[in-house]
């Protein structure tokens, strides 16, 4: 197989009927007629040797050989994108971008506020999209720039050597409980860590934290009661219980003055939590990009 005799044209082709799946669509992508696009796919199965797309009951399904050929593929007309159109500047005041931030309801409550803020006077036409975090990177989406950043902390995610990433923020953790709580005081001993009972949020569905692997260092372990995917749930329950839930401090102090809890102090010897921001290296020079992350490093 010689790349001489491909026409590249095709691999947008294929790009697009990769990306969505329907010949209708895939030519509309490509601003080509449905016909036409029915040939490229039909070129391209003949010079691959390969089905590549076939249809089902669900829509057309790539092949194996199609799905291992696209990888290739995006990364590819990804890098010629940006060295054949890279931005020589980017204008904050004037554009209509639109980032896609992949992150945890922590980075929601804590610095998508003041971005959305700041953003009014320096990128007043720019457009933020929130995609949760799950219980791994999106490492394809970050590669084809679906998803522009990932913002996590590291205990909920292991970063592969093959993406970029910085540590932004270490964010001691707190506790809160319920204003009334008449058992604590204005810090807890590490007695009462492990004997009051627990809310335990957890963003990504895991099902122990730092804390717990520091816990067991020490041979003891936490009263875990009820696990929670959501802060505010969380703070409800804690708010009418008598539990404790152990959270970054910053999350803990916002918890505390919108709900009737209050901000209580833990061992000093807990860890903290570390604050990653995550891209590919694709995309490492693209000017927008760049400008994005400063502006959320200096808020952080």
């Amino acid at each position: 197989m010689k790349l001489h005799q491909l026409d590249l044209n095709l691999l947008l082709a294929f790009d697009a009927l990769m990306t969505q799946r329907n010949v209708t669509r895939a030519a509309q992508q490509c601003f080509i007629s449905q016909p036409a696009m029915s040939h490229a796919l039909n070129r391209l199965r003949q010079f691959f040797e390969d089905p590549l797309l076939v249809r089902s009951a669900t829509g057309m399904q790539p092949t194996q050989r199609a799905l291992s050929l696209h990888q290739a593929v995006r990364r590819a007309l990804i890098l010629l994108e940006q060295e054949l159109g890279r931005e020589e500047h980017f204008k904050p005041a004037t554009s209509r971008r639109r980032f896609v931030i992949s992150t945890t309801d922590y980075v929601e409550c804590v610095l998508i506020p003041p971005l959305i803020n700041r953003l009014k006077t320096l990128a007043p036409g720019v457009h933020i999209e929130i995609e949760i975090l799950r219980d791994q990177l999106p490492e394809a989406a970050l590669a084809n720039g679906e998803v522009d950043l990932v913002l996590g902390f590291d205990e909920y995610m292991k970063v592969p050597p093959s993406l970029c990433s910085e540590t932004w923020l270490t964010e001691p953790l707190a506790g809160i409980v319920a204003a009334d709580h008449s058992e604590v005081g204005e810090a807890l001993s590490l007695a009462q860590l492990t004997t009051l009972p627990h809310v335990f949020h957890s963003p990504l569905g895991t099902r122990e934290a730092s804390i717990d692997t520091w816990l067991a260092e020490q041979e003891l372990k936490r009263q875990i009661s009820v696990n929670s995917q959501s802060y505010m749930s969380a703070a409800a329950i804690v708010a009418q219980s008598d539990h404790l839930l152990v959270l970054p401090s910053k999350v803990a102090a916002l918890l505390a003055g919108a709900w009737p809890l209050r901000q209580v102090a833990l061992p000093a010897d807990l860890p903290a939590y570390h604050l990653n921001c995550v891209w590919h290296p694709l995309h490492d020079r693209q000017p927008a990009l760049q400008w994005l992350r400063e502006l959320l490093r200096s808020l952080m």
